[in-house]
């Protein structure tokens, strides 16, 4: 897995932050490439070589920046945030302190196509699709809503901070009162709630685990496994 490589990388270099590219390969693998940090306090902070940067992103389809924090929590810095909004691609940050991991989503960031993608931890989960969704048609940033992209590993802790957002951001309506962008909420397996939005004409999108997020028809065996229903604010 990318992250377990960037925890590898990180612990190589305990007293520096080290960084890298997170890249989706042309077999929809997802890989890191490290780089040099050129930053004059790598303690403290990172810097890659902005042409290095440039070759990077002609290579290759960089779907995020990584790098750790080897003397402080997951949490980005302010200067975390100004650079992710800057390049506007998401920060995933892992510390050597607290041995967890952080991804941080910039308000800047607009995926270019939400069909598709292939299914990557923490960058294209159902979760995000939802937030793409909302940024590309709606032109609303729900990526506040959630500070931490990185999910609980736990289900029941998953399962709680999702139902902890939509209870406090959404309205909760019906699920045979469908109207275009609602969020439905499935639950599949007993285990993680998994979520799609509403497009209409009894189609959903969404982003499975093991395929490609699409467009499905909300059909029987779909419906039957819906848990709830939330409307944004502003449908309501």
């Amino acid at each position: 897995m990318y992250y377990n490589d960037i925890h590898k990388h990180a612990e190589e270099f305990p007293q520096e932050e080290v960084c890298g590219i997170i890249y989706l390969d042309k077999y929809h693998s997802v890989n890191i490439l490290k780089a040099a940090n050129n930053s004059i306090n790598k303690t403290a902070s990172f810097s890659i070589d902005p042409k290095t940067f440039l070759k990077y992103k002609l290579e290759y389809t960089i779907i995020g920046i990584y790098h750790s924090h080897p003397n402080s929590t997951e949490k980005p810095s302010a200067q975390d945030k100004k650079e992710s909004e800057e390049l506007g691609l998401p920060y995933f940050i892992y510390s050597l302190q607290t041995k967890k991991n952080f991804i941080y989503y910039p308000k800047s960031y607009k995926k270019d196509n939400l069909l598709g993608q292939p299914y990557i931890k923490g960058f294209n989960e159902c979760t995000c699709l939802f937030k793409d969704v909302y940024k590309n048609n709606l032109n609303l940033d729900i990526s506040v809503w959630n500070k931490n992209y990185w999910l609980p590993e736990n289900h029941s802790d998953a399962n709680k901070l999702l139902i902890k957002i939509l209870n406090k951001n959404m309205s909760k309506v019906e699920p045979f009162d469908l109207q275009k962008y609602d969020l439905i909420v499935f639950n599949i397996n007993q285990k993680r709630y998994h979520v799609g939005v509403y497009m209409g004409s009894d189609m959903f999108i969404h982003q499975p685990i093991n395929s490609l997020s699409c467009n499905q028809t909300l059909d029987d065996r779909w419906q039957n496994k819906i848990k709830s229903v939330y409307r944004h604010p502003q449908f309501v």
